[in-house]
């Protein structure tokens, strides 16, 4: 199925592609897929076990849904907005709440998996959209990298020491000019200009202005990162875990990378971490 998207202050977004499973009994829960980057495709074609991820979960009682935004190659990401990935981030936010009022199951958990700007995506809703109120348990991998945009932007050499690869840049690279100024619609971010690092502090996950939330008290949160990821999506994540005053622990999974997905083992504590603990 195919939803359009309409939040304040930014353009309609249509389509983003909606592929849900359901398993053979009565679902225990409805678990959400997101892939890294813009979101473009179903978590099952971008990573190379993420079919096996979603299979799984099927097979154990629940329904899975994965979300794809296919309009254009920068996906829910695709601006400009004065505010970058916070406004923007709403799409995402918007299309969760749909899924929980008409696709999930009443009386039955609801919960999400994102990787890298996936994980972004669940950390917004969380913090800045209020849905620790839906959410019963999410599974962020390798990211959010939007904890801190400034730090990510500025690239001032700053180290994080994060929960299994010890310190970390969090500097964009070259994901700044990917994702980061099609959001805002300038080459700011990618060019370091320093002017923008009020703008950047207010617009992370974990803002400047005292709005982000950060107690859950109804959202279990459980990070799982790869202990070959040294990318700025681990160093970003490392603060916002670190900012949660609710319950949140971490996993770190051998010989994975960012994509946590693309190996086994991680496809597979994705899924078994969603089987246990969403409820």
């Amino acid at each position: 199925m195919n939803l359009t998207i309409t939040c304040p202050q930014v353009a309609d977004y249509s389509p983003v592609l909606l592929k849900v499973s359901t398993p053979a009994t009565s679902s225990k829960g409805t678990v959400l897929f997101t892939t890294g980057g813009a979101g473009n495709d179903f978590y099952q074609d971008h990573f190379q076990f993420g079919s096996t991820a979603v299979a799984d979960l099927v097979n154990a009682g629940f329904t899975a849904v994965q979300i794809a935004f296919t309009a254009g190659s920068t996906g829910w990401l695709t601006g400009p907005a004065a505010d970058g990935p916070l406004t923007l981030s709403c799409r995402w936010a918007t299309t969760a709440q749909w899924v929980h009022d008409n696709v999930r199951q009443p009386s039955t958990a609801f919960c999400a998996t994102g990787n890298s700007a996936g994980a972004g995506v669940i950390a917004y809703a969380l913090a800045r959209y209020g849905q620790g109120s839906i959410f019963d348990y999410v599974l962020p991998t390798g990211g959010p990298p939007f904890s801190r945009i400034d730090e990510g932007c500025i690239c001032n050499g700053t180290m994080i020491n994060t929960s299994c690869v010890g310190p970390v840049d969090p500097c964009y690279g070259l994901n700044a000019n990917m994702f980061l100024d099609p959001a805002y619609g300038n080459g700011h971010c990618s060019n370091h200009d320093t002017s923008d690092v009020p703008l950047w502090q207010k617009d992370s996950i974990l803002s400047s202005d005292g709005k982000s939330v950060l107690n859950y008290p109804n959202t279990r949160i459980h990070f799982i990162f790869g202990d070959l990821d040294t990318t700025p999506g681990v160093a970003n994540a490392a603060l916002w875990q670190q900012a949660i005053t609710s319950q949140n622990d971490f996993e770190c999974v051998p010989s994975a990378p960012h994509e946590i997905a693309d190996v086994l083992g991680g496809a597979q504590a994705v899924a078994n971490d969603l089987i246990m603990q969403c409820h």
